[in-house]
């Protein structure tokens, strides 16, 4: 039939099937897109750039960050293996049960035992743990293969949250033999056995003992599920210039850098130093700066409240953040961002004033009477950020009349000998919050000596007593109010010039998906949570 056709009449029949089948694929494809989705798909590598070097990777006695880093990844939590956790109406004891079937990443399986090796661990004073003080006088019991029970000494309603969601698991099966000093004897300090998302296979060192690369593979026997990115690799720089530089060069596809500081730099010089494409998530942090005021410190006029009062309200806290970090910070006015004004201090030490107004430009002006002639020495650490933080309050009090000396330290100087012996007028450094927002460990009473974390050697009862409290309140809907009281008390009383808080920045480049980017850093490894949605492959399905 289509031979007998004439020539005008052949190309109109082509081109009307070809129209047609034309047609169908639009239609076709239409169809498809209308009626499924994309979702993530399994494959793929991400390389990790960090600065340092793997030295022992264990969760509960990491020696460096890098070590945290790597743990977060290799080692599950008891988050991740509990199917339920409850505790008692008074608060003081806790059940763990286990989901069923669980494995270590060699096949073993992981069992209460596991648990309980890994809080006998931690509370063991030989293993230097810097989870010691959260495990102390803590008690696990087996209740069966699948159930622990911890008692507490007294309630703590952020038991789960601030201290079983942090403890990651190390086994028994490799460890339980071997004294605790040993541990990093072991050649499961560069070979670790856990039980989290990603398990190790290999790394590569050069003649010098130096680690490159460290290879990790998805852990099909994660108890929330095999992660979608099948390989994930560590490459270790020595300082942040190197890390930028390898990002540049397509070496790596994911860091993280601690401050917007060198982004803003940039923008201020109209520069850009990471040259390549890239998406920057914005994490917002727990993390918040000060300038602690030692309390117990013999100077009368830094323990007057107006003096403390006035070297807080000099500062344009807005122009420092925005000079410094741009818009990857917020400004905080006390201890928490729920305090979002100045208030004037307590009349007396018994009675403390509700008044209250926003900071404004003439903070600034009565401060002169106060500070004309002081003499203030801060204490501050050999980080670029701080530098310039501390440069910037200097002006600001010097402005007022005050004479202001900066002593710049190591932080290794810090934690060694100034933190240790509460040597310090002023320190500028920071603090970090838990997911609760638990201010018990930095601000009562109880906490000011070495190695707590009362920097300003605080002490007020009334704030102790909110502390407590709040520390026993199960009720998650009145918890704000109740911080929001903590914070304002705190921040009245001015035992800190509160600063600011930084977000942490993540570059990565476009290619990943599933990064959370809502989550609330505490820590550097926090960037991982959530890792088995990260992807890199996509996939329709209807």
């Amino acid at each position: 039939m289509f031979l007998s056709l004439g020539r005008i009449e052949r190309i109109i029949f082509v081109g009307a099937i070809l129209i047609l089948l034309l047609s169908f694929g639009i239609k076709s494809a239409l169809y498809v897109e209308a009626n499924t989705r994309l979702a993530p798909a399994e494959g793929g590598e991400f390389r990790e750039g960090v600065i340092g070097q793997p030295v022992f990777i264990n969760p509960i006695i990491p020696t460096t960050n890098t070590d945290r880093d790597m743990a977060s990844l290799i080692f599950g939590s008891v988050y991740d293996i509990a199917e339920t956790i409850k505790h008692s109406d008074d608060g003081k004891t806790w059940n763990v049960r286990l989901k069923q079937g669980l494995e270590w990443q060699d096949g073993e399986k992981l069992t209460s035992d596991d648990i309980i090796f890994t809080i006998e661990t931690i509370q063991n004073k030989d293993a230097r743990s810097p989870l010691y003080a959260s495990f102390q006088g803590v008690i696990s019991d087996r209740i069966s293969e699948l159930e622990v029970k911890f008692t507490l000494q007294s309630p703590y309603a952020f038991f789960d949250e601030e201290h079983l969601k942090n403890l990651s698991l190390i086994p028994k099966h490799i460890f339980g033999d071997s004294p605790v000093q040993n541990f990093k004897l072991s050649v499961y300090g560069l070979k670790p056995v856990g039980s989290g998302p990603y398990k190790v296979d290999y790394y590569e060192k050069d003649d010098r003992g130096v680690i490159n690369a460290f290879y990790l593979s998805a852990n099909d026997r994660y108890a929330l599920g095999k992660p979608y990115i099948s390989k994930f690799v560590f490459k270790f720089y020595k300082n942040e210039d190197e890390l930028i530089s390898a990002y540049n060069g397509n070496k790596i596809d994911g860091f993280l850098l601690p401050t917007s500081q060198r982004i803003v730099s940039d923008k201020q010089k109209n520069a850009e130093t990471i040259e390549i494409r890239k998406t920057m998530h914005s994490l917002k942090s727990s993390r918040y700066y000060s300038i602690f005021i030692n309390q117990a410190a013999p100077r009368k006029d830094l323990q007057n409240i107006k003096t403390r009062e006035a070297l807080s309200r000099s500062i344009d806290r807005e122009t420092l953040v925005d000079k410094i970090l741009g818009e990857y910070a917020s400004s905080i006015y006390g201890p928490t961002l729920y305090t979002t004004e100045l208030k004037s201090p307590p009349t007396d030490t018994k009675t403390v004033s509700t008044s209250s107004r926003k900071p404004s430009q003439n903070d600034n002006l009565p401060a002169g009477n106060i500070l004309n002639g002081i003499k203030l020495t801060v204490i501050v650490p050999e980080e670029d950020f701080l530098l310039k933080t501390a440069e910037m309050v200097k002006s600001s009090w010097e402005k007022e009349g005050a004479e202001v000396a900066l002593t710049v330290e190591p932080l290794k100087t810090l934690q060694e000998r100034i933190l240790k012996n509460r040597d310090y007028e002023l320190l500028l450094l920071g603090n970090t919050l838990g997911n609760s927002n638990d201010l018990f460990s930095f601000w009562h009473s109880s906490r000011r000596f070495y190695p707590d974390q009362n920097l300003a050697l605080y002490q007020d009862k009334k704030t102790d007593g909110l502390l407590e409290s709040f520390r026993k309140n199960f009720n998650k809907n009145n918890r704000g109010e109740d911080l929001k009281k903590i914070s304002d008390l705190i921040a009245i009383n001015y035992p800190a010039i509160f600063l600011y808080s930084p977000n942490l920045i993540y570059i990565s480049t476009p290619s990943l998906n599933g990064f959370q980017a809502d989550q609330i850093i505490n820590i550097d490894s926090d960037r991982f949570y959530k890792i088995e949605k990260w992807h890199l492959k996509t996939k329709r399905v209807l």
